[in-house]
């Protein structure tokens, strides 16, 4: 009787372990993309990317110190003029780039809907740096190991994210979301 209860506890290890090995197979080949995260909203909730399939996102790091503050009224431009063509801007606040988000939650809301007519989503603050935090954001983890130069380190630089969540482009802090980056929009709309 313990010979088979021996055989029979083999015969369920043996069976646990395969069933293990196909729920951690089917677990890892779920694709990560930009659409698998979520992020803090300053308005309260979540901004879930995945609401966003099948749209065009640009998504930027957010700071209301930062110098480049002004491109809020530019991100709303662009807001208005594409969010009926399937186009979505997001910002996401952070406290670990160049200039530091003093703000919280609908502090950054407030201030940034009164002072740059803003009505597209933006985060409350997360860390988006990866050399300065080891809690770095899982979104701007996962951006840096498509390729280096996803890496942000500053405020207002940008990501251009095709409908099927693939990061397509990064663009410096300097550029304007109207310039050059609208022509980028429209070729993957």
């Amino acid at each position: 009787m313990i010979k088979t209860m021996i055989k029979t506890s083999k015969y369920l290890q043996i069976i646990l372990f395969f069933s293990l090995i196909n729920l951690s197979n089917s677990l890892f080949a779920r694709e990560i993309n930009a659409f698998s995260f979520e992020f803090p909203s300053s308005t309260g909730g979540k901004i879930n990317m995945s609401e966003y399939k099948g749209k065009t996102i640009l998504l930027f790091a957010a700071s209301t110190e930062c110098g480049y503050r002004s491109q809020y009224k530019s991100f709303e431009e662009v807001h208005e003029k594409y969010k009926d063509k399937n186009v979505v801007i997001i910002g996401i606040s952070s406290d670990d780039l160049n200039t530091p988000e003093s703000k919280r939650g609908s502090e950054i809301n407030k201030f940034c809907s009164e002072r740059f007519g803003t009505t597209y989503p933006i985060s409350d603050v997360v860390s988006i740096n990866l050399k300065s935090s080891d809690k770095t954001h899982p979104f701007f983890k996962w951006a840096a190991t498509q390729d280096p130069k996803f890496l942000i380190t500053k405020s207002f630089e940008k990501f251009l994210i095709d409908k099927n969540g693939k990061l397509i482009e990064k663009y410096n802090n300097v550029h304007e979301p109207t310039g050059f980056i609208l022509k980028d929009i429209e070729k993957i709309m």
